[in-house]
């Protein structure tokens, strides 16, 4: 049976969503019955599609893609299955319900994020009450190397990474500069950035790293990071990143 249950009394549902309420705890049947996962952190509930708050799981063409959906398909198969929507904000831009995701009372968002299998992604203001909850999970699956994590003990060198254009790598060196303008930051791991390798992050994506206090070009600089993304080919080898979970700096 699926449940959704409402955060803060039944004037905050549209008119829609009240009736898909009153649909789903009108039925019967067997625990799980009606879901149908989409990957790891997307799922459609009798017609309606919910993204889960709070993650971020690998897409269709990167590692630990298959390993992420059917984690998702394990956790609620079977299962009971209770929805919580964003209080704040019940749909993102896609059309899709923002909500916390309940198997049999295990909340399936944090532990994809336990076991490695999705990133943290807090996007305001749903998840923000359990922000330093999903950064400690993260950072704890980061430290044991678990899943999507495990990528970074096969990093290559910067100097490598010419060689893998088109492919979804884990690259391990030491900042040498960066560069700051309106439209990008430049992470620069060699002394010539037109050839060498360069981690990009585009203005419209700085605000994840603000949130969590970071400046990108001063908080990066002189340290040895693994950054973690598709390399493409501008100017030379290029990462770019979307995320501050796709660099994490070597202790």
């Amino acid at each position: 049976m699926v449940k959704i249950r409402p955060t803060k009394g039944w004037k905050w549902i549209p008119i829609p969503l009240f009736i898909l309420i009153l649909f789903l705890l009108s039925r019967s049947g067997p625990p799980g019955r009606g879901v149908e996962v989409v990957d790891g952190d997307t799922i459609v509930v009798h017609g309606e599609r919910i993204r889960y708050i709070g993650i971020d799981t690998p897409e269709w063409d990167e590692p630990f893609f298959e390993e992420a959906k059917k984690r998702n398909e394990e956790l609620l198969s079977g299962k009971q299955i209770r929805i919580e929507p964003c209080r704040e904000e019940r749909y993102d831009k896609y059309g899709r319900l923002l909500a916390w995701v309940y198997a049999n009372g295990t909340l399936v968002n944090t532990q994809l994020l336990k076991e490695g299998l999705a990133r943290a992604l807090i996007i305001p203001p749903c998840g923000k009450e359990k922000e330093r909850l999903l950064l400690d999970l993260e950072r704890e699956a980061r430290r044991k190397g678990l899943g999507i994590w495990s990528i970074g003990k096969k990093a290559i060198p910067p100097t490598e990474a010419g060689r893998y254009i088109g492919e979804y790598k884990a690259v391990r060196g030491k900042v040498l500069s960066t560069y700051r303008s309106e439209k990008v930051v430049f992470l620069n791991f060699g002394k010539d950035y037109r050839r060498d390798f360069t981690v990009v992050i585009f203005s419209r994506d700085l605000g994840r790293f603000e949130r969590r206090g970071i400046s990108p070009e001063t908080y990066y600089r002189g340290k040895e990071v693994i950054v973690t993304g598709r390399i493409e080919e501008y100017n030379g080898p290029e990462i770019v990143v979307k995320d501050p979970s796709q660099i994490w700096i070597v202790e």
